[in-house]
């Protein structure tokens, strides 16, 4: 689908009005948090309404750079026929829940649903054409027809506290960018507990994204790995940050697109990194996209703790953030050189 096509397909599916002007985002990931969306993407919505995504469930495919974003969110859709499949079950659990248990009993009365996360939730932005083509900017090939990135698509999203239906646009991971057995960064997952409790989302989905498992560089082998890696794409991050800069302190409305050669060669780019650590780093250094085993059984118990200990909002914020504060001052320039890469 290309942007062009959408003014021909906002006509809403319901009592939910809209004009040919405005259409509904369905944000799930990094554009729940307002910091993100209003803050550094500079749009406004016009309305913003909690949603359910029949059919949906949150993921955590789109690969990004090892050792310090491992990977950004998208959405998978369900096959029903295919449940009670525990090769299915395995599948869905390696590209939505990897660093928490599987699990797997037959015997369960509430086997299989235990084996698969929920339901997706997000926030539906109500949002102009402009600002629509500011988030496919926003995301990988800056709106270019790469291979890498997020294909656009539309989906049906139920509001809560009715019954009463939407159809949105969304963005969905690309073939190509899918990276399955992957955590986010503390710092991601952050941007994901914050968004969701800003809109308040279901006390229980809230909950299981309270419970995401992030990936966490731990070891001598692992750290030096985060800085070899970060030097192996100091060129695609450099080539971002100029594109930044040029459009600082601009109106969005005046933000040049970079040009498809620029977009072309950050593709190519991308996957040469991702080639570079499944082949050559990972081997050595160990995964640049999840913990250990070990490492994870260790920060499932570490949450656990945390979520257990009455706090209010405040002290849970403090603690989010300092949970995506441990890293040195140096990977921490080298996170926020990367940080609007893919969200």
């Amino acid at each position: 689908m290309t942007t062009d096509s959408l003014t021909d397909t906002t006509t809403p599916t319901s009592t939910t009005t809209t004009t040919p002007e405005t259409i509904w985002y369905l944000a799930y990931g990094s554009n729940m948090d307002p910091k993100v969306f209003s803050g550094r993407r500079k749009i406004q919505p016009i309305e913003s309404l909690v949603v359910t995504v029949p059919n949906y469930w949150l993921s955590f495919d789109i690969g990004g750079i090892p050792y310090v974003e491992p990977c950004f969110a998208s959405i998978l859709k369900m096959n029903y026929s295919r449940m009670h499949q525990k090769e299915y079950a395995l599948e869905v659990h390696s590209r939505t829940m990897h660093g928490r248990e599987f699990v797997w009993d037959e015997s369960h009365a509430e086997h299989p649903q235990r084996s698969y996360p929920p339901i997706l939730q997000g926030v539906a932005h109500k949002i102009t054409l402009r600002d629509w083509q500011m988030v496919i900017q926003s995301e990988g090939g800056w709106g270019h027809d790469v291979p890498t990135g997020y294909n656009q698509i539309q989906v049906d999203c139920v509001m809560h506290g009715s019954k009463e239906k939407l159809r949105a646009f969304v963005l969905e991971s690309r073939p190509v960018s899918v990276k399955t057995h992957c955590q986010p960064s503390a710092r991601y997952k952050n941007l994901l507990t914050s968004g969701a409790a800003h809109h308040h989302l279901d006390a229980s989905y809230q909950n299981y994204l309270a419970n995401i498992v992030p990936y966490e560089c731990t070891g001598v082998r692992s750290k030096v790995a985060r800085v070899l890696f970060t030097l192996i794409n100091a060129p695609m991050i450099l080539m971002f940050a100029a594109i930044v800069l040029r459009n600082k302190g601009k109106p969005v409305e005046q933000h040049t697109r970079p040009p498809y050669w620029a977009a072309w060669a950050f593709d190519k780019f991308g996957r040469l990194s991702a080639a570079i650590h499944d082949y050559m780093v990972a081997p050595v250094f160990g995964s640049g996209r999840c913990s250990s085993p070990q490492q994870q059984a260790l920060m499932r118990m570490r949450i656990q703790a945390s979520l257990n200990i009455p706090l209010s909002e405040e002290e849970h914020q403090t603690c989010r953030e300092a949970e995506a504060d441990k890293e040195s001052g140096v990977i921490k320039a080298a996170e926020k050189a990367v940080e609007s890469i893919a969200e």
